[in-house]
């Protein structure tokens, strides 16, 4: 076996060990990495397992983003998939955003054959390893009251507030390519 083999090798089954429920006892001999886990080291590089492990930890929005404003407008929506990666459950009470009078938690609802908007009240809960998707057509966050405009490819830094006194600031990109009917349905194929 070649030198960086080896050294993968030897990563790979560190890693492997690291991952048991128990702690060996002091009398107990060493283990021997499995002759599968020798032959395999340059397909499993050990170093990335740590980055990925911690990549999903935390309160956290994937993809938020928001339309650009039509000249005049002071009202947007704001759209994420917010994922909740901590050992309890949260809930979503609040947002704010600089240059945003308020922000509002939002869901659409059918009342007699009619869409209709209506704020969360209570805020949004999240169980542990729960999602909430925030989209077109179902939940979003409202932004009233927008002091400046929006434009295509603009970054707004919005602050979401949490029961736990937990706060998080997404980057929401401005795009109005998300919204197309075209990105819509090709979303739910």
């Amino acid at each position: 076996m070649s030198k960086p083999s080896a050294v993968l090798a030897t990563a790979f089954a560190l890693v492997l060990a690291g991952c048991q429920a128990e702690a060996p006892s002091a009398d107990a001999p060493a283990a021997a990495p499995a002759p599968e886990a020798a032959a395999a080291p340059e397909a499993v590089p050990a170093a990335p397992a740590e980055p990925a492990a911690s990549a999903h930890v935390g309160l956290m929005a994937h993809e938020p983003w928001s339309r650009p404003l039509a000249p005049g407008a002071t009202v947007a929506a704001g759209y994420m998939h917010l994922m909740n990666h901590t050992t309890q459950p949260e809930t979503l009470v609040a947002a704010r955003a600089e240059g945003v009078g308020r922000v509002e938690l939002h869901d659409m609802a059918e009342v007699d054959g009619v869409m209709q908007m209506r704020p969360i009240e209570g805020g949004l809960p999240l169980a542990v390893d729960g999602m909430a998707a925030f989209q077109p057509g179902g939940k979003h966050l409202m932004f009233i009251d927008v002091s400046r405009s929006w434009n295509e490819g603009d970054v707004v830094p919005v602050t979401l507030v949490f029961e736990s006194g937990t706060e998080t600031v997404v980057d929401f990109a401005v795009t109005a390519s998300k919204g197309d009917a075209a990105s819509d349905e090709h979303a739910h194929h």
